[in-house]
């Protein structure tokens, strides 16, 4: 008996979730809140049923009811539901394959790479060609004189460059290195308006790249998607000619973490 007992309670939790999610659906893939009898319309339930199941999500903060419009809509929990499960999207698996698509058609080595403290972090590279001068996932490098690095700095507000850039070894690493605050912050206004960030021979002096932002759901910059290669396989043009394809490459990786291209 209580076996039976609770298998029906089983079949009741199931038919009440079943319930929930099929308002659920209904209410996320309309392209405008819904009058009652619409949901009624489009789940198929008795007015009394629908009435209840609409309530139970409304205590759950599931479902959000206008007054004055008498219609309903997805609640602030469900959205916070969707912005966590963005957030544990993990940000090399969603590269991944994009990095590896880009190395193909830029003939061109791709890293990927994480602000970390005063240097850039590599998480994941991808080498078209082996060179001796390739960064490893797990290897820092400077802010100033790597196109990733200038691409975070361009992206932070004034008052944090001015506490991140005096704490960095600004290393005249060539004879190209920009080493003074003063020229360094010259060139951010054009990083931000051309969308990506390139060094010419900067850290090393036969490397040539470019990169742009990888931004998250808030639309913040988390990450750097790179190109470069070596000043004997590509021209200075040729690389610069990579630029939107790059930018293309970073946003499609943007948009898997959640951010929503405007």
């Amino acid at each position: 008996m209580q076996e039976l007992e609770s298998a029906v309670a089983r079949s009741t939790d199931s038919s009440i979730v079943t319930k929930c999610a099929m308002v659920m659906d209904v209410l996320s893939q309309a392209r405008q809140p819904l009058a009652f009898s619409e949901i009624v319309q489009a789940t198929g339930f008795v007015k009394s049923s629908c009435h209840r199941i609409l309530a139970v999500l409304q205590g759950e903060t599931l479902v959000a009811y206008d007054q004055k419009s008498r219609t309903y809509m997805p609640g602030p929990r469900l959205h916070e539901w969707a912005r966590s499960a963005w957030r544990r999207v993990d940000l090399q698996q969603a590269a991944a394959p994009e990095m590896a698509d880009l190395s193909d058609r830029t003939a061109m080595n791709t890293a990927l790479s994480v602000l970390d403290g005063d240097t850039i972090l590599y998480l994941r590279t991808v080498d078209y060609l082996p060179f001796r001068l390739a960064s490893r996932p797990g290897d820092h490098a400077p802010l100033h004189c790597t196109a990733a690095g200038k691409v975070f700095l361009a992206h932070m507000s004034k008052a944090r460059r001015t506490h991140v850039l005096p704490t960095a070894a600004l290393e005249k690493f060539t004879e190209f290195t920009e080493v003074t605050i003063e020229a360094l912050e010259e060139a951010y206004p054009q990083i931000l308006a051309q969308g990506y960030g390139t060094a010419i021979q900067e850290e090393f002096l036969k490397v040539m790249g470019l990169a742009a932002p990888v931004r998250n759901s808030e639309g913040v910059v988390t990450a750097c998607l790179s190109l470069w290669s070596m000043d004997d396989h590509l021209s200075q043009d040729e690389i610069e000619t990579r630029a939107a394809t790059v930018i293309s490459s970073a946003n499609a990786i943007s948009r898997k973490l959640g951010w929503a291209d405007q």
